[in-house]
């Protein structure tokens, strides 16, 4: 009696889900608990840039494909100072040859306590696109959405704006305002993120400090913090994913790794430029 094959996952499925995880990692995958272990000072000031590879490992074979970039500045809007975060992910030209990826995530917040106010992820992948907005009313504690798929009809939506939830971006600089000191190792902590129109309860657990060395050859003292992922296309339910921040006041996110379906991904430090404070956590 012949045993029966599970059916291949397609050349093209897989290089999807490969650029597609290795940009969630650094866009999506950084998420922050509002809680009371966030410090009053930021760790990040207008002007910085973090540049990360995004690399897939598959066995022995290690596949750079792609970048993304992260920036910060403050802007006015509405008389009102604001933060301004943006990050964008694009594959290299020889990755475009088998699958194109051009994102971007743009986050305004507000300047003191980072409460978000507007979001927009424009996602481009092949020859298929996505266009997510959301706007935050504080006054009526509610988020408006805009969502726009390809060539199907806009779809506008009003969702009730639960506490201590923010955008995908906005998390990945409240995050770096976490006093990780203050944590025990194993302590878990739960938090809320809005995702694809809705508002998801997740948590992190803290690992405590270990040393990470980077491609380029730093090494770094750094917090490693595990987050829950999201079941999905790319990450099966359970899954988990490691992500390491500098342990110095500036709570930089050096690396960041994941297992998906076919091999696992990871997204790491690169450049760095107009930082904040001296980087004390690395090890010269």
């Amino acid at each position: 009696m012949k045993t029966k094959r599970k059916p291949r996952r397609s050349n093209r499925n897989v290089r999807d889900a490969v650029i597609s995880s290795l940009l969630f990692l650094l866009a999506f995958g950084w998420i922050s608990p509002k809680v009371q272990a966030q410090s009053t000072e930021n760790a990040f000031l207008a002007g910085e840039k973090l540049t990360y590879g995004a690399y897939y490992h598959w066995h022995l074979l290690w596949v750079n494909a792609g970048e993304v970039i992260f920036t910060t500045d403050t802007i006015q809007h509405n008389k009102n100072k604001q933060w301004h975060f943006l990050a964008t992910g694009k594959t290299f030209k020889a990755y475009d040859l088998f699958y194109t990826v051009r994102d971007t995530f743009e986050s305004r917040v507000n300047f003191v306590d980072l409460a978000p106010h507007y979001f927009i992820r424009k996602v481009n992948h092949g020859k298929s696109s996505t266009r997510h907005e959301y706007a935050f009313n504080s006054d009526e504690n509610k988020i408006r959405s805009y969502i726009k798929r390809e060539d199907a009809k806009p779809f506008r939506d009003e969702l009730t704006w639960k506490p201590s939830t923010a955008d995908m971006l906005s998390t990945v600089y409240a995050f770096r305002n976490y006093n990780f000191e203050q944590l025990k190792k194993g302590k878990q902590v739960n938090f809320r993120m809005l995702v694809d129109n809705k508002t998801e309860d997740l948590y992190f657990r803290y690992e405590g400090q270990e040393q990470v060395k980077t491609r380029n050859g730093r090494k770094f003292n750094c917090h490693h913090v595990v987050i829950k992922l999201l079941g999905g296309d790319f990450f099966p339910d359970g899954e988990h994913m490691d992500v390491w921040f500098t342990a110095d006041r500036n709570r930089i996110p050096i690396k960041v790794e994941t297992k998906i379906v076919v091999g696992s991904v990871n997204a790491i430090l690169t450049d760095l430029k107009h930082i904040k404070y001296p980087l004390t956590s690395e090890i010269k």
